[in-house]
């Protein structure tokens, strides 16, 4: 059926949602983490162990995907450098 004006059919997919194969893939990297969670941990303790070196790379390199990354924001303010010209009519005093 080739597209007519006022069809909401060319709308496509909402904004923020993610397409059912992306969906159903998290669910199953999920269900394989979980199952995968004593090994890792003993992973890293044998890390911990072994090298301590070895240990901080290993849990820096998983850290972005468990804490949000940092962003320096430099904020400035352009203020006037004299008063503002309406500053004189309400500071009157009559």
């Amino acid at each position: 059926m080739p597209f007519t004006k006022g069809n909401d059919l060319g709308k496509g997919r909402p904004k923020g949602k993610t397409n059912k194969v992306t969906e159903e893939a998290k669910v199953v990297f999920l269900q394989v983490m979980e199952g995968e969670m004593d090994k890792i941990q003993d992973s890293l303790q044998v890390l911990r162990e072994n090298s301590d070196e070895k240990y901080l790379k290993a849990l820096s390199s998983m850290m972005p995907y468990f804490m949000p990354k940092m962003v320096e924001t430099e904020v400035t303010f352009n203020e006037p450098v004299g008063q503002p010209s309406w500053f004189d009519e309400v500071t009157d005093e009559e």
